[in-house]
């Protein structure tokens, strides 16, 4: 046993007696970029954006007004899935942007808005700062972790996960490791342990309810236990709070199950965001619907807006957009090496093998193939796709 599968016992063990695009800065206030659903402005967090707004304006270096405004607009982002929000938190914390000692939530609230806009250089030196004041900080480790994983540094985001036990509860901890060390060759184990843990019904918020049901139905998927990853992924949707991550990651499991009509009632009405767009275009890809045209036209729209903003934060969508809606697999494939470059979860991998595979590159797919033998993945869809391409005679 390795010391990565000796920690998950260990946690196991000890589980019962713990407890548990680059966004757009308005240059002016009144600048009119979009008009917001009105039930935002009804909110009571809206009420309290505008005394917060109003307060700042009276007093412009307010930290506490500025910290509390700019958490809730990247709140907001998250929620809502919507990447102006943090273009608006990082316009509040303009004043302390630049600042060589800003305060440590103005630090990690940099390191969240560079991690969403894909700057993840800029955000692990933020991090690197908050920890070496606070080596045990919950949120920079956590925020550490996705980053390494992401990134396919996995041993860095264990080590990460690992400070979470001396901070929070042992099942966070869990959770966080299990993904990076399922990626590196503990898959079976990593769901074997994650899957008893949740089995117990241990008390979770419900976000949390839903990163660790959506991180247990992933190592399902990769694993090739189709119906246990549905059941797992129903769990997921089923804590109740609207999870725009969960709702991708489970339409890619309907789409490789070939349930296009799951995936239409699951996405009707989340057109708003890019990436679930696509996958909804995907589906009716599948169906013949006459909606696709529209739907690919609009895509077309929004990935050139994103060119135009210089955003790299659709890269990996927009090579699966490329190949599976436009049929041009050597633009597909530039956009998913680009992609690759900056993070190489498995949906990132995978598009990359299917646009080289597509495009005739074998000299990336053997490269592709070589670092995912290294990492010791054992993902049934990349190896049933890799034994596709052996079984035409080219050699892996």
């Amino acid at each position: 046993m390795n010391k990565s599968q000796q920690l998950l016992m260990i946690l196991l063990i000890m589980l019962p007696s713990v407890t548990l695009a680059k966004p757009f800065i308005p240059e002016q206030d009144n600048q009119i970029i979009e008009r917001l659903p009105e039930r935002l402005f009804q909110s009571k967090t809206s009420q309290k954006i505008k005394v917060l707004r109003a307060q700042l304006k009276n007093h412009p270096n307010d930290w506490s007004a500025a910290s509390q405004l700019a958490q809730y607009y990247i709140e907001l982002s998250q929620t809502q899935a919507d990447p102006r929000y943090m273009g608006y938190a990082q316009s509040v914390l303009n004043p302390w942007w630049q600042t060589s000692l800003p305060p440590l939530t103005a630090l990690l609230m940099r390191a969240i808005i560079r991690q969403n806009a894909h700057d993840f250089t800029g955000a692990n030196t933020d991090l690197e700062r908050i920890l070496k004041v606070q080596p045990g900080h919950i949120q920079a480790n956590l925020i550490k972790a996705t980053i390494a994983t992401v990134q396919g540094n996995y041993r860095t985001a264990i080590q990460h996960c690992r400070q979470l036990m001396r901070r929070s509860s042992m099942i966070m901890a869990l959770v966080c490791q299990s993904t990076p060390a399922s990626l590196s060759g503990e898959a079976e184990s990593s769901y074997r342990i994650l899957h008893r843990v949740l089995s117990t019904h241990v008390p979770m918020l419900k976000k949390d309810k839903a990163w660790a049901w959506t991180a247990l139905a992933e190592i399902a998927w990769r694993l090739g236990y189709f119906r246990a990853a549905d059941q797992h992924f129903q769990t997921a949707l089923q804590s109740g709070i609207k999870d725009f991550y969960l709702y991708r990651v489970y339409a890619d499991y309907l789409l490789q199950q070939r349930r296009p009509f799951d995936v239409i009632e699951l996405l009707t009405s989340e057109t708003q965001n890019d990436s679930l767009l696509l996958r909804l275009a995907l589906a009716n890809q599948m169906i013949h619907s006459e909606q696709l045209t529209e739907q690919i036209a609009l895509l077309n729209e929004r990935y050139d807006a994103n060119r135009k903003r210089g955003s790299t934060l659709h890269k990996g969508d927009e090579a699966r957009f490329m190949l599976r809606l436009q049929g041009q697999p050597q633009a597909a494939l530039q956009l998913a090496k680009q992609n690759w470059q900056v993070q190489r979860e498995p949906a990132d991998t995978y598009i990359l093998l299917q646009s080289a595979i597509a495009a005739n590159d074998n000299e990336i797919v053997q490269k592709t193939a070589h670092w995912l033998n290294q990492q010791g993945s054992s993902d049934v869809l990349v190896r049933q796709l890799l034994a596709s391409q052996a079984d035409k005679g080219d050699e892996i």
